[in-house]
């Protein structure tokens, strides 16, 4: 029987956890007090050789570091670990593993979109490249500024038509709607410009709701925990 090892990967908002060979996935809010106390009870009741983590922000490692993992057998990964040909610079681990993780499932052009407090939209070719992509403003946060800076609208509800007839409809489109638009058309773009078709591949927290606009795109829940359990099982 192998070593222990607890996968954690940290986001902007949540850092999410399971152990390798597992499938259960716990998530806590980094940012809440209470939320880190349970995550560091439940790490000392599993006890784990070691932690494996990925981490997309700075300033949930220094919260992290001083609350939770103080003192446990941490392996905090960083761009160099990847087993990808990087043509980018600063792209955050999360982008990097999800590519990477597909590429090597898919071994073919992929594409994947990760939608949770921000967006991303990322290519890695078929020669395992990670080109980069975009970024941009999660639906949550899209649909919090909206309500923030104009609190007279109505909140989000899918509309019975293509073309929305009451408030609720058009802010759903003009939200959702047009996300999942806007990383179809990314997609495409990025696709023409390398001259190849790509696997699709849908990640984050936004995920379930935006599924039903991309049907071409395979969901896949927890892709970086994904990426870090490959990662160790290929001898890392």
């Amino acid at each position: 029987m192998g070593e222990s090892v607890l996968l954690a990967d940290v986001g902007n908002s949540r850092v999410k956890v399971c152990q390798l060979g597992q499938t259960q996935v716990l998530a806590f809010d980094w940012q809440c007090e209470d939320d880190r106390k349970q995550l560091r009870s439940w790490v000392e009741e599993n006890l784990p050789a070691r932690i494996v983590v990925a981490s997309t922000s700075p300033r949930a490692d220094e919260v992290l570091h001083a609350t939770v993992w103080q003192g446990l057998p941490l392996q905090q990964l960083c761009t160099a670990d990847v087993p990808l040909e990087i043509l980018t610079e600063g792209t955050g681990m999360d982008r990097l593993l999800s590519a990477w993780v597909t590429w090597q499932q898919s071994q073919c052009a992929a594409l994947i979109a990760d939608c949770g407090t921000a967006y991303t939209v990322d290519f890695v070719d078929a020669n395992g490249r990670f080109h980069g992509g975009a970024i941009g403003a999660g639906l949550s946060v899209q649909e919090r500024a909206l309500a923030a800076a104009c609190p007279h609208l109505d909140l989000p509800v899918a509309p019975d038509t293509a073309i929305p007839n009451n408030t609720a409809g058009a802010v759903f489109a003009g939200t959702t709607i047009s996300m999942a638009l806007a990383i179809e058309g990314l997609a495409q773009r990025f696709e023409r410009d390398q001259a190849t078709e790509a696997a699709r591949f849908l990640s984050g927290g936004d995920s379930p709701r935006l599924q039903e606009f991309l049907p071409a795109w395979q969901r896949r829940d927890h892709l970086v925990l994904e990426a870090l359990a490959l990662y160790i099982q290929s001898g890392h």
